[in-house]
């Protein structure tokens, strides 16, 4: 079978970076949608420019359309990479528009609702003999892979604490403003200490330190490990996420904005998205272009002594915003070659290793650390 992917919403922030590592495998013919043919057609030309031999196509597709699933069987995909966010507040017309036509499906999504409910597809899919993956990201995909390394050294694997520190200069595409501003002050349960408390978005404020950047700010989100890795792993007594911008201006003004929201002013931040867009771009200048993550494991060894292995990557040179899209690169390889024998709906958790997230990203502009206690 020709191996055929679809990469709805080609031309976005995520889109385009998906599109032009999969353009230089070139193991498979690349069908670029947009909801506007003139953008996708664009693209896949200054594409076509820098990866000459790559097998390219373009085409309208609207995800909201009635007739998505007859669009996407003409398109004769195997593979549809969904990339279209943001995923909080959708459904699964997607996916199951995936199922109707009979190909594998990879998404981007970042919404706990949206990755923790995946699984009501588990039975469509595994009667049609397809592997539907959401959350094949950072989070769960990435932080999945780090911890699937390091957990076996662990004989109880008791707290994980995990964050993300972009870069100022990163790109800030609409649906990631969106995201951020999705759960700006909106209460979520996490779990602490063995019991589920609740936090609202953006505050919960902590300190975090990275090897290679200044200390920052994190404010706690909602996403879905939260609610993943307590099932994953029941020995959990902990589970903490948080995100750390770089300029404190920001931070504090989404502190005061979610601060609004928890008194009951506003009841939510959406319609402010297009002015949050327009100020973080124009302000893009006064920062860096580093960014970090880390993934930090407590526990006990055999001995029952505590242990901690604590896990950084650090990117420079602005390309942090190419790490949520390396696992769908490598899920959706996999699926189109026929590597993956996995069938159902699932999140992204344990379907890629840290070692093949190394080898696709590649090492300039990218470092790891890990501190061993």
């Amino acid at each position: 079978m020709a191996r055929r992917i679809l990469i709805i919403g080609a031309t976005g922030n995520f889109g385009r970076r998906i599109a032009r590592r999969l353009a230089l495998h070139n193991d498979a013919t690349l069908i670029l949608a947009s909801r506007d043919s003139e953008r996708a057609k664009e693209f896949a030309q200054r594409l076509r420019a820098g990866f000459p031999a790559a097998a390219l196509e373009s085409t309208a597709i609207d995800q909201a359309c009635e007739d998505l699933a007859s669009h996407i069987d003409r398109s004769g995909a195997n593979v549809v990479i969904h990339t279209a966010g943001p995923y909080q507040g959708q459904d699964y017309r997607v996916a199951r528009a995936c199922i109707e036509c009979g190909c594998h499906y990879v998404d981007l999504a970042d919404s706990r609702d949206f990755v923790v409910n995946f699984s009501q597809l588990d039975g469509e899919a595994k009667r049609r003999d397809l592997l539907l993956v959401t959350g094949a990201s950072t989070l769960p995909g990435l932080s999945g892979a780090v911890i699937e390394r390091y957990k076996p050294e662990f004989a109880t694997l008791e707290a994980i604490d995990i964050s993300i520190a972009p870069g100022h200069r990163t790109p800030r595409g609409p649906g990631t403003v969106a995201a951020v501003l999705s759960y700006c002050g909106k209460a979520f349960d996490v779990l602490r200490d063995g019991s589920w408390q609740r936090v609202c978005g953006w505050q919960d404020w902590r300190i975090l330190h990275y090897p290679h950047m200044r200390r920052r700010i994190g404010g706690a989100c909602d996403v879905p490990d939260l609610a993943l890795l307590p099932v994953l792993h029941p020995d959990l007594l902990s589970v903490r996420f948080h995100a750390a911008l770089e300029a404190p201006w920001e931070q504090a003004a989404l502190w005061s904005m979610a601060a609004f929201t928890r008194l009951g002013i506003v009841s939510h931040w959406s319609r402010m998205q297009g002015p949050v867009l327009r100020l973080g771009n124009l302000l893009q200048r006064f920062g860096s272009d580093v960014g970090a993550m880390h993934v930090r494991l407590r526990g006990r060894d055999a001995r029952g002594a505590a242990m901690e292995r604590c896990w950084f990557l650090t990117a420079r040179d602005n390309r942090g915003p190419e790490i949520p899209a390396i696992p769908a690169v490598i899920v959706a390889r996999k699926l189109a070659a026929g590597d993956l024998s996995d069938r159902g709906a699932r999140s992204c958790y344990g379907l890629i290793t840290l070692d093949e997230f190394k080898h696709e990203v590649g090492s300039p502009g990218f470092q790891y650390d890990l501190v061993r206690k």
